[in-house]
């Protein structure tokens, strides 16, 4: 080592030593006039920034590259910082990416770990929610292909996931994208997840099969948990369809002093049939072929998956998984008859219907009534202790311990199978009809959507059916329309979703009718509600089916109610300029839905025996803003 350093010593010794003299004075300057160009970096180069906790964050052309890493990791840092840049107020940039970004994210419903296909989920979700709709609509193709892959996949785990991305899809989409493109293709795939086509000669061409979940979940639950989802497709049909509204005719009340334009042509209504209902042949249209196969191939597996878990005669009770699966097999019924209704409505048919009574309805009373109705209401084994607990949170998904709204669902699904019952159901019948009267003593206990369900069975049995039912079970029924009667009389109904328009919407359709009015027992049957009528042109608003009902109630010259007419007219006719109708057109002049109601009293105005009529008239003319009210009531009045 030491003579290593020596010779490296006189190495630098032997070194020439350059000495020289100093520059002159300003040559010792660096030049700065040499010109000079502006370094352009593209957006995809720059350097990638940070937040304030020292995380990188990676511009879109990374983040996308990233989404298609091998590394677990890196795909869901991709899909965070997507979902953080859209959350931040980031979306408007992303427009000129979607296709890739929709591309990256769906994808993530076929990824292999768990972990990423929640991410995507999430992020899938955040995205659906910052942007239009309309700037969705041309990429949805590449989410429901994607959607249709993962529920068709291999693995039972990315097919049990499939179910959270068409949640995402169920909320943040809306219903005519998803129905009018993937309804029919998802149905199916929904069929493929709880069934398997069969081969041989047997009349139903599908059957249940076992659990998919691996032992994580038991048959039944899983079963559930896609019928459930397949309970939502279907109600994103429903929605879809009833939206398509006709346009309101325009109606121009006639003035002889002002000036009026009428339309040239007269409006008429449109035949939607098609060739097939005009030439009177038995073959559906494609519609309704498509939910004749929807039929087909839903209600034997819906009826067979009840079979599995219906309680057997020594033990009644339903446990919990049976009675969240009686739920969603009932509710689906449900919406496939409002499916059929909405068609046959459309194409001024009836056939869909009569096919589905008659392949399906003796199957139903079997398997769910036990054509007697022994069966019938169905309750849960009461939940003990932490499950009771657990129960009441979840809310209503099992239907709770007295099964109200599956029960309720099957009174309306047998009037749907058996619109025309016969001398044999009059016990079914009796006993439906009882059921839903002990529900009605109950009735403030149940939340809004339960007595929704109520008023539809209550609208099934004293209305559509009643007139059948009025010659075999006469008595249950008209106590059932008695009680009804009296709980809306007595206020027992929620205003709330619409529950308490709905009964007045259903008692005034009955008073109308002449024929179920005089069945029913006429005026002694129906007193206390014509007496509480008038009443009703006291609150802030009234319906237009309400104001229909009253001015046929007066032609049909029913004393009960005009009576009741006359004793409230003086503060009905006060409150005229502070009462507004709904359900007309806006256009619609105020004074046009006043005058329907002055109308009222010149039916009635033979009644008026203490002359309340004429102290309304003299107390309306010395207002100034009721003038014309007062004017056009003595017009009435003095009418003949």
């Amino acid at each position: 080592m030491g003579g290593h350093h020596k010779k490296n010593l006189r190495a630098e010794k032997a070194k020439v030593k350059l000495k020289g003299a100093k520059l002159p004075k300003g040559l010792n300057v660096t030049k700065t006039d040499f010109k000079v160009r502006k370094i352009q970096i593209q957006e995809q180069l720059k350097e990638s920034s940070y937040t304030e906790t020292g995380q990188r964050q990676f511009n879109l052309k990374e983040t996308l590259s990233r989404l298609k890493h091998h590394s677990v990791k890196f795909r869901t840092d991709a899909l965070r910082n997507i979902r953080d840049s859209v959350k931040a107020g980031n979306a408007e940039h992303l427009i000129g990416h979607l296709n890739a970004l929709f591309q990256g994210i769906a994808a993530g419903a076929l990824d292999m770990e768990q972990s990423a296909r929640q991410e995507s989920f999430k992020t899938l979700d955040v995205l659906l929610e910052a942007l239009q709709p309309s700037a969705v609509a041309p990429f949805f193709h590449v989410i429901s292909t994607y959607l249709r892959c993962a529920m068709t996949h291999v693995l039972p785990a990315i097919q049990e996931d499939s179910l959270q991305m068409l949640d995402v899809l169920l909320v943040r989409v809306p219903p005519e994208l998803l129905a009018e493109r993937n309804a029919s293709v998802v149905i199916g795939n929904f069929i493929d997840m709880i069934s398997r086509s069969r081969h041989d000669n047997e009349r139903s061409n599908r059957t249940l099969t076992l659990n998919l979940g691996q032992g994580k979940q038991t048959t039944v639950k899983w079963r559930t948990k896609v019928l459930i989802r397949l309970q939502q497709i279907l109600g994103t049909l429903v929605q879809h369809k009833s939206s398509k509204t006709i346009a309101p005719v325009r109606v121009v009340h006639f003035e002889e002093m002002r000036p009026q334009h009428y339309n040239v042509l007269c409006p008429f209504n449109q035949d939607n049939r098609d060739l097939h209902d005009i030439l009177n042949d038995s073959k559906l249209s494609a519609d309704g072929s498509q939910l004749q196969v929807y039929v087909e191939q839903l209600m034997p597996l819906l009826q067979d998956n009840w079979l599995e878990v219906r309680p057997q005669p020594q033990q009644p009770l339903l446990a919990q998984d049976a009675a969240a699966s009686l739920h969603v097999v009932v509710g689906l019924m449900s919406l496939l008859w409002t499916l059929i209704h909405q068609h046959e409505t459309t194409h001024n048919t009836r056939e869909l219907s009569t096919w589905m009574r008659t392949q399906y309805a003796q199957k139903f009373l079997l398997n769910f009534l036990a054509k007697d109705g022994s069966r019938f209401p169905y309750q849960q084994i009461p939940a003990a202790g932490k499950k009771a607990a657990k129960s009441k949170d979840k809310g209503p998904a099992d239907g709770g311990e007295l099964c109200l709204p599956q029960n309720l669902t099957i009174v309306q699904l047998t009037c749907q199978f058996l619109p025309q019952p016969r001398e044999k159901h009059s016990q079914l019948f009796s006993h439906l009809s009882s059921y839903v009267q002990q529900s009605l003593e109950r009735l403030s206990t149940l939340p809004p959507e339960q007595q929704l369900l109520l008023v539809v069975s209550l609208r099934a049995l004293v209305l559509d059916n009643a007139k059948f039912l009025l010659d075999i079970a006469a008595e249950p029924l008209t106590s059932l329309l008695s009680a009804s009667i009296e709980a809306y009389v007595s206020q027992r109904f929620t205003t709330r979703e619409g529950v308490a328009t709905r009964v007045l919407s259903l008692l005034c359709e009955i008073v109308q009718s002449s024929d179920l009015y005089a069945c029913y027992g006429g005026a002694p049957r129906f007193a206390a509600f014509l007496s509480y009528l008038p009443l009703l042109l006291l609150k802030p608003t009234v319906g237009e089916g309400t104001l229909l009902a009253m001015a046929t109630l007066c032609r049909q010259l029913n004393v009960v109610f005009m009576e009741a007419l006359i004793q409230s007219a003086g503060q009905v006719i006060s409150h005229l300029p502070h009462l507004h109708v709904t359900g007309e057109n806006d256009a619609t002049d105020r004074f046009e839905s006043q005058k329907r109601i002055l109308n009222l009293f010149y039916y009635a105005r033979s009644l008026d025996k203490e002359g309340q009529l004429e102290r309304a008239i003299r107390e309306l003319e010395n207002q100034a803003e009721s003038q014309r009210i007062a004017v056009y009531l003595k017009a009435v009045l003095a009418y003949d």
